[in-house]
């Protein structure tokens, strides 16, 4: 594609962003624009948001462990090139080669859909290879809708619902991983179905509604193995209902066996295979070695505790080997950094754009700080919300958390504090938003300035967000 045609498909993705909005004028004239319809235009602005990405964005940029399809260095690439060309799961130690440790399902379906590029006569190693984003295009598409679903499920009215689906839709970390050719944005996907399930199963303890849960799960597992993460949150919404109903307890019982008996298998066979044939740790994780530039020399109390004013002088993720001072150290300073930008420097030459980055970076921070607020009242001053949704979010966020955590303190390199580990704190910290957002029956007046900031700062947010990832697509085009 020549300059000038490259420079007008980027326009006109970008003029795209704008036509759900006008929609949104019309209907408002007209007073047709509910909160269903406001929440269908956020997500198809976030798709064509997604869409000027992956346009702009190479399968060789902004990746993580993806390797590359033009040499036979290992990485993702490699991996979904392995099933394409020998149609079999790798019959030798998973260990001896970059990335093949994961499960294979991710890797499996970009095969098929290579082989599908094939037989079109696509030029695999080029033209065939950026067609991948198309899939990760539509996972994190179809995150937001079932995020949207999942928060209506949890019963979220007008204002809760648009301020956490706007939330999700326009979070930078969808946006990236919208162009990420690894496993993480299927897993996070079947994560968020999983969530949809369980409240749904909640809500109509249905033979259909457990037995896709267990599919879920298992398939989840079967692309990235942390979507097991879930299933304590899961466990304790079973628990719960269970004891509310106890007079079904026969019908439960069994629908909780046949969900073992899916899941289970499905979930655990890759490890359990590569543990029988090749001796391979169920919860085998490579390690860094201590001489890499990005390792953390510094004790983990100190990395948890130290919320020293120089590291907000970035919005940034730092590295030392790209120039920065230090190495990005504290794990909880990291994820905000890292959920906004990922692991990269946006607008190197201009202070002007950079300032909205940071804009950004603190406006996040601030969403942060109410979801905890809001998740604390979820338990203390929420009695509509019922139990079972309450351990859900609560289960999901401790967990995730916690075991964001031990990873940083077990693995002390700057690679480890990425927001890809954490992306079921998106949706938690969206629904206890929306939740704290929808309360019109709070006599705290600190409560009551949160909610009235709430919805001003998501729009701040959302804005910044669209700005950012629409500003690359030109400012990089120069460089």
């Amino acid at each position: 594609m020549t300059g000038t045609a490259d420079l007008v498909m980027r326009i006109v993705l970008t003029v795209l962003l704008f036509v759900p909005l006008a929609v949104g004028i019309i209907l408002k004239k007209q007073n047709k624009l509910d909160s269903d319809k406001i929440c269908a235009l956020i997500i198809l602005t976030g798709i064509f948001l997604r869409t000027l990405y992956i346009y702009y964005t190479k399968v060789t940029v902004r990746q993580h462990d993806a390797g590359t399809f033009f040499e036979n260095r290992g990485g993702h690439s490699q991996y979904i090139l392995y099933l394409l060309k020998y149609h079999k799961l790798p019959g030798f130690d998973p260990r001896t080669v970059d990335q093949f440790y994961h499960p294979p399902l991710h890797h499996i379906i970009c095969a098929l859909w290579l082989k599908l590029m094939e037989l079109l006569k696509v030029d695999i190693i080029n033209a065939g290879a950026e067609t991948l984003q198309a899939l990760t295009l539509g996972y994190s598409s179809l995150y937001c809708i079932f995020a949207y679903t999942s928060l209506k499920r949890l019963g979220l009215k007008s204002r809760g619902i648009v301020i956490g689906t706007a939330f999700v839709t326009f979070h930078p970390t969808l946006i990236i991983m919208s162009g990420s050719i690894n496993n993480d944005m299927l897993s996070s996907l079947f994560g968020m179905i999983s969530v949809y399930l369980a409240i749904k199963w909640a809500q109509d303890r249905k033979w259909l509604s457990i037995i896709l849960l267990a599919f879920s799960i298992g398939f989840g597992m079967m692309t990235k193995l942390t979507v097991g993460l879930l299933a304590p949150a899961v466990a304790a919404v079973f628990l719960t209902v269970f004891i509310k109903k106890i007079s079904e307890w026969k019908k439960l019982v069994s629908q909780f066996a046949v969900f073992g008996a899916i899941c289970i298998p499905i979930g655990l066979f890759w490890p359990v295979r590569n543990y029988l044939k090749f001796d391979v740790p169920m919860n085998f994780i490579p390690h860094l070695s201590e001489r890499a530039s990005q390792y953390i020399d510094i004790p983990p109390l100190k990395r948890l505790t130290d919320f020293s004013l120089h590291q907000l002088s970035s919005p940034f993720t730092q590295w030392l080997d790209v120039g920065r001072v230090y190495n990005e150290y504290n794990p909880i300073i990291a994820l905000f950094k890292n959920a906004m930008f990922d692991e990269s420097t946006f607008f190197r030459k201009s202070i002007t754009l950079q300032s909205f980055c940071t804009a950004l970076f603190f406006c996040n921070i601030v969403i942060s700080i109410t979801a905890v607020i809001a998740l604390v009242m979820l338990w203390i001053k929420n009695k509509k919300v019922k139990l079972e949704y309450k351990l859900l979010i609560t289960f999901i966020s401790a967990v995730i958390f916690g075991n964001y955590i031990i990873f940083c303190m077990n693995f002390p390199h700057v690679c480890t504090e990425n927001m890809r580990y954490c992306i079921p704190l998106i949706f938690t910290t969206a629904a206890v938003c929306g939740m704290l957002a929808d309360r019109d029956d709070l006599k705290s007046k600190f409560f009551t300035k949160c909610c009235a900031v709430l919805p001003k700062c998501t729009l701040i947010f959302c804005m910044l967000s669209t700005f950012v990832y629409t500003a690359i697509a030109f400012y990089y085009r120069q460089k």
